[in-house]
């Protein structure tokens, strides 16, 4: 628009100035025309008609060159009156399209707003999660509340792994069967009991005073469900809406609040988070084809592989999270505490145990 102005303002076309220079040509040819259209005879003849002469011969250049400078101040002022027209028309889209970005601004304030407010509310009740929960542990009977309930059931976890037969089932399904017990407990509609006893769990007799390394009552285990179902769903649902959030568009504000999230997690709630993953069934969401929340969301990142349970699967699970985050990686490694060669070392176990690496 400011180029159309200079040009309107400024700039005369050639046809104009063909005109100006004729007007101008036939205003200075007025005076001589007296002497170029008459004779030295009768140039004088009568004075009366001196007047008559030159006014004759003079006024149709002179008009004519009037005639043509008063159309083009016509046509510059229509010139000039269009510009103005298009100046206002600009302002106004200037105005609108101000107007649109502005309201689009506002908009995404109040988007980013909503969702903050919404996202320390979701964690206000993650924590609320944290302190109300409280167990019996199934090994010393004793209640645990709190963070430390984490402690307890990633040991007990453990434990239930150090139960199993691995001579009957493959490694995976005896987990998972592991996990349905962690879970549900022993006396749930969820569990085939007799799929279970005579399979992989010591427990014909219930305990084995004389092992002290298998003395769990299963008969009595309720499993710890009602701690974690809505535990895992609230913190899964905090996870998506972040990521997923058309409020907060760019990986690194998204990361930003996900690392807020992730400080409020424990470094063992962190390895149930794992083993609920590796379950499958249960938590088989957290990193799949659809979501990736472990290896682009880093949401285990603080996970000590160190206290993981011993066993060949567990490497390969671990080491299958870094492959996948090495495709596409970021600036830091995916877990915390793995170091620059902990693939290569995780790699290199095959059939070592994992207490030679740690």
């Amino acid at each position: 628009m400011q180029d159309r102005k200079k040009d309107y303002q400024t700039n005369l076309t050639p046809l104009i100035k063909t005109l100006l220079v004729l007007a101008g040509l036939l205003f200075l040819f007025a005076p001589l025309s007296p002497l170029l259209f008459t004779n030295a005879a009768t140039r004088f003849a009568e004075s009366g008609q001196i007047g008559d002469t030159i006014g004759g011969l003079m006024s149709p250049f002179i008009n004519l060159s009037a005639v043509i400078v008063t159309g083009l101040a016509f046509y510059m002022q229509y010139r000039a009156n269009k510009l103005q027209v298009e100046i206002f028309t600009d302002q106004i889209k200037q105005t609108e399209r101000q107007y649109k970005k502005e309201k689009i601004y506002q908009e995404t304030q109040n988007k980013i707003q909503q969702f903050e407010s919404q996202f320390f509310e979701m964690l206000r009740l993650h924590k609320e999660n944290v302190d109300e929960l409280c167990i019996i542990s199934v090994i010393n009977g004793k209640p645990v509340a709190k963070r430390q309930a984490f402690v307890t059931m990633a040991d007990e976890f453990k434990t239930f792994l150090g139960y199993i037969n691995y001579d009957h089932l493959p490694f995976i399904q005896e987990y998972k069967h592991a996990y349905d017990v962690f879970f549900w407990g022993w006396n749930s509609d969820y569990i085939d009991i007799d799929s279970l006893s005579h399979s992989w769990f010591r427990i014909v007799d219930g305990p084995n005073e004389s092992d002290p390394s298998y003395s769990i009552d299963f008969r009595a285990y309720k499993g710890y469900s009602s701690s974690l179902g809505h535990y895992f769903r609230h913190l899964f649902l905090m996870v998506k809406f972040v990521a997923y959030s058309d409020a907060i568009t760019d990986y690194n504000s998204k990361m930003k609040y996900l690392k807020i999230l992730r400080a409020q997690l424990s470094n063992h709630e962190q390895i149930l988070l794992f083993y609920n993953w590796l379950s499958e069934g249960y938590g088989g969401a957290w990193e799949n084809e659809e979501h990736k929340f472990f290896t682009e969301y880093k949401m285990i990142h603080n996970l000590w592989v160190g206290e993981l349970y011993h066993h060949q699967y567990i490497v390969d699970a671990v080491n299958s999270l870094i492959d996948k985050y090495n495709r596409n990686p970021k600036d830091t490694p995916l877990f915390e505490f793995q170091g620059n060669d902990f693939a290569l070392k995780m790699k290199s176990m095959e059939n070592r145990s994992l207490s030679d690496l740690f």
